[in-house]
Protein backbone atom coordinates (compact mmCIF):
# COMPACT_ATOMS: atom_id res chain seq x y z
CA UNK A 1 0.00 0.00 0.00
CA UNK A 2 1.17 3.61 -0.71
CA UNK A 3 0.85 6.67 1.28
CA UNK A 4 1.15 10.33 0.48
CA UNK A 5 3.66 12.19 2.22
CA UNK A 6 3.63 15.99 3.26
CA UNK A 7 7.22 16.76 3.14
CA UNK A 8 6.43 19.96 4.85
CA UNK A 9 5.25 18.84 8.06
CA UNK A 10 5.70 15.09 7.76
CA UNK A 11 1.64 14.62 7.70
CA UNK A 12 0.35 12.57 5.59
CA UNK A 13 -2.93 12.80 2.87
CA UNK A 14 -6.41 11.55 4.01
CA UNK A 15 -9.29 12.23 1.92
CA UNK A 16 -12.76 13.30 3.37
CA UNK A 17 -14.73 13.86 0.24
CA UNK A 18 -14.98 14.65 -3.09
CA UNK A 19 -12.98 18.26 -3.29
CA UNK A 20 -11.75 18.41 0.66
CA UNK A 21 -8.99 16.20 2.62
CA UNK A 22 -6.45 16.96 5.23
CA UNK A 23 -3.20 15.95 6.78
CA UNK A 24 -2.86 13.61 9.40
CA UNK A 25 -0.29 10.60 10.78
CA UNK A 26 -0.10 7.68 9.51
CA UNK A 27 -2.47 6.05 10.87
CA UNK A 28 -5.63 7.75 9.76
CA UNK A 29 -3.57 8.19 6.27
CA UNK A 30 -5.78 7.30 3.25
CA UNK A 31 -3.87 4.08 1.32
CA UNK A 32 -3.37 3.85 -2.20
CA UNK A 33 -3.26 0.29 -3.85
CA UNK A 34 -1.45 1.54 -6.77
CA UNK A 35 1.91 3.45 -6.65
CA UNK A 36 1.16 5.17 -10.13
CA UNK A 37 -2.60 6.35 -8.47
CA UNK A 38 -0.83 7.64 -5.49
CA UNK A 39 1.94 9.90 -7.52
CA UNK A 40 -1.02 11.07 -9.59
CA UNK A 41 -2.59 12.72 -6.78
CA UNK A 42 0.37 13.71 -5.29
CA UNK A 43 0.91 15.41 -8.81
CA UNK A 44 -2.45 16.99 -8.44
CA UNK A 45 -1.82 17.98 -4.73
CA UNK A 46 1.32 19.71 -5.91
CA UNK A 47 -0.12 21.40 -8.93
CA UNK A 48 -2.94 22.98 -6.60
CA UNK A 49 -0.77 24.30 -3.78
CA UNK A 50 2.08 26.04 -5.81
CA UNK A 51 0.58 28.30 -7.71
CA UNK A 52 -0.18 30.25 -4.26
CA UNK A 53 3.19 30.18 -3.38
CA UNK A 54 3.66 27.67 -1.00
CA UNK A 55 6.77 25.25 -1.17
CA UNK A 56 5.30 21.86 -0.17
CA UNK A 57 6.00 18.89 -2.05
CA UNK A 58 4.43 15.42 -1.63
CA UNK A 59 6.16 12.19 -1.92
CA UNK A 60 4.69 8.96 -2.38
CA UNK A 61 5.57 5.82 0.46
CA UNK A 62 5.26 2.41 0.78
CA UNK A 63 3.80 1.00 3.71
CA UNK A 64 2.36 -1.75 5.45
CA UNK A 65 -1.18 -1.93 6.80
CA UNK A 66 -2.77 -4.23 8.74
CA UNK A 67 -6.55 -5.23 9.01
CA UNK A 68 -8.38 -7.86 11.59
CA UNK A 69 -9.63 -11.05 10.00
CA UNK A 70 -12.25 -13.18 11.79
CA UNK A 71 -11.44 -16.58 12.96
CA UNK A 72 -14.84 -17.99 12.95
CA UNK A 73 -16.23 -16.45 9.46
CA UNK A 74 -14.86 -15.22 6.47
CA UNK A 75 -15.53 -11.77 7.11
CA UNK A 76 -13.23 -8.88 8.46
CA UNK A 77 -13.35 -6.20 11.19
CA UNK A 78 -14.52 -2.92 10.57
CA UNK A 79 -16.14 -0.12 12.35
CA UNK A 80 -19.79 -1.56 12.53
CA UNK A 81 -18.90 -5.31 12.13
CA UNK A 82 -16.54 -8.21 12.52
CA UNK A 83 -17.60 -9.90 9.13
CA UNK A 84 -17.46 -7.24 6.76
CA UNK A 85 -15.93 -7.40 3.36
CA UNK A 86 -11.98 -6.85 3.25
CA UNK A 87 -12.17 -3.91 1.25
CA UNK A 88 -14.45 -2.35 3.65
CA UNK A 89 -12.23 -3.68 6.70
CA UNK A 90 -10.52 -1.05 9.26
CA UNK A 91 -6.97 -0.51 8.30
CA UNK A 92 -4.58 -0.20 11.05
CA UNK A 93 -0.86 1.61 10.24
CA UNK A 94 0.89 -1.00 12.99
CA UNK A 95 0.65 -4.53 13.03
CA UNK A 96 1.08 -4.11 17.32
CA UNK A 97 -2.25 -1.88 17.16
CA UNK A 98 -3.98 -4.35 14.94
CA UNK A 99 -3.30 -7.15 17.50
CA UNK A 100 -4.07 -4.29 20.33
CA UNK A 101 -7.35 -3.82 19.20
CA UNK A 102 -8.08 -7.61 18.48
CA UNK A 103 -7.29 -8.46 22.03
CA UNK A 104 -9.69 -5.47 23.11
CA UNK A 105 -12.24 -6.56 21.07
CA UNK A 106 -12.05 -10.31 22.08
CA UNK A 107 -12.03 -9.31 25.99
CA UNK A 108 -14.89 -7.05 25.56
CA UNK A 109 -17.09 -9.83 23.27
CA UNK A 110 -15.76 -12.34 26.02
CA UNK A 111 -17.51 -10.37 29.03
CA UNK A 112 -21.04 -10.51 27.37
CA UNK A 113 -20.65 -14.14 26.24
CA UNK A 114 -19.42 -13.75 22.45
CA UNK A 115 -16.63 -16.17 21.36
CA UNK A 116 -14.44 -14.42 18.89
CA UNK A 117 -10.97 -13.96 17.90
CA UNK A 118 -8.96 -12.48 15.02
CA UNK A 119 -5.98 -12.78 13.32
CA UNK A 120 -3.80 -10.20 11.85
CA UNK A 121 -3.39 -10.08 8.46
CA UNK A 122 -1.28 -7.55 6.16
CA UNK A 123 -2.96 -5.35 3.29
Amino acid sequence: MYVIKNTADGRYYRKLGAETHQYVGIENATPFSKWKKAKQKADILHAAISPIGEQINFEVKQHKFYVLKNRNDKGYMNHVSWNAPKKEAKIFATEEDAKREAIDLATAMAKVGVELSFKVEEL
